[in-house]
């Protein structure tokens, strides 16, 4: 599903975690079911914002969008947020009465997988 609408960006907010929450407000009335949908599939997807009046889009940003690949249509959370969270089960169910605190355990097991892997370096 996509949605192209003219906006205009009204306001955002820097959250904790280094990401930011925008928000847009539109000049016409959007079909709300079509953003309702998008909202309860709690859809990923690529977020386009020109602030000039020119409407139409150039030949290079037409392939620069259609070059993007996501993986959050087939995997909602990132590789690091999965590998973090197998850790920290493995941890729970393994490890979490010898290493009390779960931020010991992964800066660990990390760092001895970093070091599998710059050990097969050159």
């Amino acid at each position: 599903m996509k949605l192209l609408q003219a906006a205009q960006l009204t306001s955002y907010r820097r959250r904790k975690d280094r990401t930011v929450s925008v928000t847009f407000t539109t000049q016409e009335v959007l079909d709300i079911s079509s953003i309702d949908q998008m909202a309860t599939e709690e859809s990923g997807g690529v977020l386009y914002f020109r602030a000039d009046q020119a409407m139409k889009f150039n030949t290079a940003e037409v392939e620069e969008l259609d070059a993007i690949e996501l993986d959050l249509y087939d995997e909602p959370k990132s590789q690091s947020k999965r590998l973090r969270n197998v850790l920290y089960r493995v941890w729970e169910q393994n490890y979490q009465h010898q290493v009390p605190e779960f931020k010991d355990f992964y800066r660990s097991e990390t760092e001895r997988i970093i070091q599998h892997y710059k050990d097969k370096l050159d």
